[in-house]
């Protein structure tokens, strides 16, 4: 479901070393950034989370610039369910002189890494409990999507709507680890649980 984990990560990882200075904005439903301010970054570069999310049938966009998260630079971080949810986020990473000032919405990251990966997840999804969801299938996973899911949080979408969510299917390895808070979506209001468990071999 689109937007439901609040961003937390402006700041990334610190690494030792020169501050860096890097363009800050945060647009969601947008592919454009409003405006964009500067924001000064430990070392760690600057980088342009990309989301694209389906929820029903409903498409999400959103776009964020500001400290790199060096886990996911240029790389694809993906929840994939069978059951009316998926949600890509592309991070690209600047170091040069225009650091990610130039880099702008772009998903063709999880467009070329989202390749089935023979792996599978129990899947569901739920808009009126946070509680959990049966799992009546499985999905294939794809692309660095190597756990499995199982969240549920009452959320607030970028349209200013509360909802109880469920969620069962693949997630980017190390998401929980994150607290999926990599996803610029909408805000989480309360979390019931969430954990992540290794995906199964496909036979």
């Amino acid at each position: 479901m689109n937007k439901i984990f609040v961003f937390l990560i402006l700041s990334s990882l610190v690494i030792a070393g020169q501050m860096t200075t890097c363009n800050r904005c945060w647009n969601i439903g947008s592919t454009k950034c409003c405006r964009e301010n500067k924001l000064q970054c430990d070392g760690s570069g600057c980088m342009t989370w990309s989301e694209y999310c389906n929820v029903n049938g409903v498409e999400y966009e959103t776009i964020m610039k500001g400290c790199s998260v060096p886990l996911l630079c240029d790389k694809c971080l993906s929840v994939t369910t069978n059951s009316g949810l998926l949600i890509r986020v592309g991070n690209a990473c600047g170091e040069r002189k225009d650091r990610n000032a130039k880099l702008n919405y772009n998903t063709n990251i999880c467009d070329s890494q989202l390749q089935p990966n023979n792996y599978k997840c129990p899947s569901c999804f739920r808009t009126d409990t946070s509680g959990g969801c049966e799992s009546t299938g499985f999905v294939d996973c794809l692309g660095l999507e190597g756990q499995c899911l199982d969240y549920g949080a009452s959320v607030i979408l970028p349209d200013g709507k509360p909802l109880n969510v469920s969620i069962k299917g693949c997630v980017t390895s190390g998401g929980c680890d994150l607290g999926l808070a990599a996803f610029p979506g909408c805000k989480e209001t309360n979390r019931n649980h969430i954990t992540c468990t290794p995906a199964i071999p496909k036979a």
